[in-house]
């Protein structure tokens, strides 16, 4: 290996001996800034290369939704984003501006290289008609013009040469081209007639060398003392070379521009990645802090030095400061609530969606033996006594139950009545119910006691009303007996009629008391439950108190299953009850309407109603708005409708008067329609 010189410049030669001579190798030796260029170019393209083949391994390797989900994720990214951005800003204003570079500077080489074409044309022309001015007369042109005078020309000019005498070539810098076919051994025929008939004094065409566009320039040269009609000789002058050498220009032009562009763009986006990084590290420390005040920090923990961040910082210190109170007063008021359920007398759990035991108190699990995270059914599947609690939790939902079960005591013979309570949690999340067990025993059995001790009084109270008249009656009678013999059969008339009254009231107290306490089992029927109420309420309006009017509307038959003698019992209580409240001049109304699902049985009055304070004890035992009353009718009429499976309402009118109601369920039409 050796320096070596060539027409490009110095070079490296490698030489090797073979057995018929010596084979060398030049590498051309390259200017720093050639050889970064070419560098450049190989790492650009291989670069370019490399991020088409990753491209489309992705793009292959990946599912179609992984990579839509990761596009997505890119995009979504604000650092992404903020790339993104940046790039298509930054590359499509140098994409634009290498195109305009490049087809500006193109078009101004071109104008160039034609420039001096015609320049180098118009030199030949003036030196052959010069030089042909020097001929003696006579002379021969064919001795003169040949093709060294061509080449010499063309060294002077730099640019090929060749003369057509006639149409045909006569002399040329580089008979090679004909030989090639790159050059036309006529001149066109469109060329040629712009030249010797039209008289132009250039004319151009666009030929192409293999995949390189050249230009042509053709003018006639002028002989002195020749008309130009008569011209014989033209000269042209292709542009080849300078094409090739403009395309050269243009090559490393864009080489230069891609990689300056592919440079800036590479630093655009280095320094934009950083900016995206510093911009968003603030944002990541953001959500960093806030997830650790989500675990319990009570501040950031930052300190930012731009206004807006340290503004946002404060703002979220401050809620972070209040989210820690908070959390803190919900914990004492936890531990509250957690010491009041765990020392209540009550058994509480908390149930999943699953019925898994979640939370329980002391009490409970020692009634029910819970264990948390156990299914509560497991836990009373243990204890046969328990049968009766699983009984009520079986089909419980998302309704409110509450009931009291009789349970086997500790000791033989001995029973203990617990009271359930079943609450649904609405909306998501845990618990989803809670169950609450009392051992109300001993509770149950002092309201037992109390309900009789009030029950004795009350029986007292109204047995004692009756039996004062009795008593005056039968002290009269005796003292009439002794005093005055003779009248004795007037008064005893009047006194035995008083106290066979008084007697019959008694008689009638202990009958509702024993209503009461002992409704017969109701017997349900088949039946048309408007045709039962009509014919009951028939009775009143044929007869009906002085001046209170008594009306009937009915829709039309409701097929129910209903006991006629129970119901009738319960309408004729609430009746009499409407008759009584309304006086003279009053009206009683009875409805009977229903539809697909219940049939209601509505009696109102005209009366003054109830006190609103009063209204929701009417219904209790013992009550009654009428110094006259047992209170037991509307309590009668209630457990009678409870006992259909319905219900007993009442309201005030707004028109005044009071308004009941019995709702009973009626029977389905598809049953009806089987039946």
């Amino acid at each position: 290996a050796g320096p070596a010189r060539t027409p490009e410049g110095p070079a490296t030669a490698y030489v090797r001996p073979l057995p018929d001579g010596w084979a060398a190798v030049l590498v051309p030796e390259l200017a720093p800034l050639p050889a970064l260029e070419r560098v450049g170019s190989w790492t650009f393209g291989t670069l370019a290369l490399a991020a088409l083949a990753l491209a489309a391994a992705l793009l292959l390797a990946l599912p179609r939704a992984a990579f839509r989900e990761s596009l997505g994720r890119a995009v979504r990214t604000y650092s992404k984003r903020l790339l993104i951005v940046t790039t298509l800003l930054l590359l499509v204003p140098l994409l634009l501006v290498n195109v305009i570079l490049v087809r500006a500077t193109e078009r101004r080489l071109l104008a160039a290289r034609r420039d001096a074409g015609e320049a180098a044309l118009n030199t030949v022309q003036k030196v052959l008609g010069d030089y042909i001015l020097t001929f003696a007369p006579g002379f021969g042109l064919d001795t003169a013009l040949d093709d060294d005078l061509l080449v010499w020309l063309s060294r002077v000019t730099r640019h090929e040469v060749n003369l057509y005498w006639g149409s045909g070539v006569y002399a040329s810098s580089r008979h090679e081209l004909f030989t090639a076919g790159l050059l036309p051994k006529r001149i066109p025929g469109e060329i040629y007639s712009r030249l010797a008939l039209l008289g132009y004094e250039l004319s151009s065409r666009t030929n192409r060398a293999g995949e390189t566009a050249y230009l042509e320039l053709y003018a006639p040269l002028r002989v002195p003392g020749v008309p130009a009609s008569q011209a014989r000789l033209f000269l042209s002058m292709p542009l080849l070379a300078q094409q090739e050498e403009a395309a050269r220009d243009l090559a490393h032009l864009r080489r230069h521009g891609i990689l300056a562009s592919a440079a800036l763009f590479a630093l655009v986006l280095a320094v934009a990645t950083r900016l995206a990084r510093n911009f968003t590290r603030p944002l990541t420390e953001l959500v960093e802090g806030t997830r650790r005040i989500a675990a319990g920090a009570p501040r950031l923990d930052l300190a930012p030095t731009a206004v807006e961040l340290a503004a946002l910082v404060e703002a979220v210190d401050q809620m972070a400061r209040r989210i820690a109170e908070a959390r803190e007063r919900l914990l004492r008021e936890k531990q509250v609530v957690e010491r009041m359920v765990e020392n209540i007398t009550s058994g509480v759990v908390s149930l999943d969606a699953e019925g898994r035991v979640l939370m329980h108190n002391r009490v409970a699990a020692d009634l029910l033996g819970t264990r948390v995270g156990e299914r509560l059914e497991a836990s009373l599947a243990r204890s046969s006594r328990l049968a009766p609690v699983t009984a009520f939790l079986r089909g419980r939902g998302g309704e409110p139950a509450r009931s009291t079960v009789r349970l086997p005591g500790g000791e033989p013979g001995e029973e203990r009545e617990w009271a359930l309570v079943w609450v649904p949690v609405p909306g998501a999340g845990e618990p989803a119910a809670l169950l609450v067990v009392e051992d109300a025993t001993e509770v149950l059995r002092g309201q037992r006691l109390l309900a009789w001790a009030e029950m004795a009084r009350i029986i007292a109270h109204e047995i004692k009303n009756p039996l004062t008249p009795i008593r005056l009656s039968a002290e009269h009678m005796r003292e009439v007996h002794k005093s005055d013999p003779q009248h004795f059969g007037e008064v005893f008339e009047r006194c035995t009629a008083n106290i066979l009254s008084q007697v019959e009231e008694l008689r009638q107290i202990a009958s509702e008391f024993s209503a009461y306490s002992s409704i017969p089992r109701i017997e349900p029927r088949p039946g048309d439950l408007a045709a039962a109420v009509a014919e009951l309420v028939e009775g009143y309006r044929a007869a009906p108190p002085e001046g209170v009017a008594v009306e009937l509307a009915v829709d039309g038959p409701l097929p129910a299953r209903f006991d006629a003698r129970l119901l009738g019992r319960a309408v004729r209580n609430l009746l009499e009850n409407a008759l009584r409240a309304s006086a003279a001049g009053g009206r009683v109304s009875v409805r009977v309407e229903g539809d697909g699902s219940e049939a209601r049985i509505v009696v109102a009055d005209t009366g003054p109603g109830v006190p609103p304070e009063v209204l929701p004890r009417i219904f209790d035992p013992y009550f009654s708005t009428h110094d006259t009353g047992t209170g037991l009718g509307l309590p009668i009429a209630r457990r009678i409708a409870e006992e259909h499976g319905g219900d007993l309402t009442a309201r005030n009118r707004p028109e005044g008067g009071l308004e009941v109601t019995i709702t009973l369920p009626v029977i389905p039409p598809a049953a009806r329609d089987s039946g």
